[in-house]
């Protein structure tokens, strides 16, 4: 196997450690879950634009781009308990 970046395969966070009040931060993502007592408040997600360009601009993009998609689908899947 080829040596990829460290970050490889995690572009998306790891939804399935995603808590209050904690971002959750990817190489071009931040996801957060607000809550002042009981719910969940406000939701957001920030595209980090410098993080995303040295993404896009990476050779093993595409490979990187395909497996962040199924670790992120796999993550929902167990989840949702399927």
């Amino acid at each position: 196997m080829k040596n990829q970046p460290e970050c490889y395969g995690a572009l998306f966070p790891d939804f399935t450690r995603l808590a209050k009040n904690e971002p959750l931060v990817s190489p071009a993502f931040t996801a957060l879950l607000v809550s002042q007592g009981i719910g969940v408040q406000g939701r957001s997600l920030e595209v980090k634009r410098e993080g995303w360009e040295r993404c896009i601009g990476c050779a093993e993009y595409r490979t990187c781009y395909d497996l962040s998609l199924a670790r992120l689908l796999m993550g929902t899947l167990l989840a949702t308990r399927w």
